[in-house]
């Protein structure tokens, strides 16, 4: 009775789990392929947007002012006047736009009568 399961299972027949298993390859071997497409672009753009002059945030949250890029991928940063770091290009996080800065400094900024009311206003919630 076993050898004849067992020839029958030997034969060949449909298999799904195959063809679930061939296809769940294939649908990783697409996702790989996206995300190094993908990691390719990110450093083309970083690329093209790494030029002297433009302000940007490394991953440790440093912010400046690239001034000046080298052969090796170095990039060499303005912090505060007259004070030069040097960090490598993948150091760099995220480019900050003059024009978001701006209006992030503006809208922050109330003055000092504004803030006193606003204190007052925030203790009167918290009392009752």
């Amino acid at each position: 009775m076993y050898s004849v399961t067992l020839g029958q299972a030997a034969a060949g027949g449909f298999n799904p789990s195959l063809i679930l298993m061939v296809g769940l390859f294939a649908v990783l071997i697409l996702m790989m392929i996206r995300g190094r497409k993908k990691v390719s672009k990110q450093q083309e753009t970083l690329k093209e947007k790494t030029v002297p002059g433009a302000k940007v945030m490394t991953n440790s949250g440093i912010f400046g002012s690239v001034v000046r890029i080298d052969e090796q991928d170095r990039v060499e940063l303005e912090v505060a006047p007259g004070v030069v770091l040097t960090v490598h290009r993948q150091a760099i996080a995220q480019f900050i736009e003059p024009e978001a800065a701006a209006e992030n400094i503006v809208s922050t900024t109330e003055s000092p009568e504004e803030t006193l009311r606003r204190l007052d206003e925030e203790d009167k919630d918290g009392r009752n």
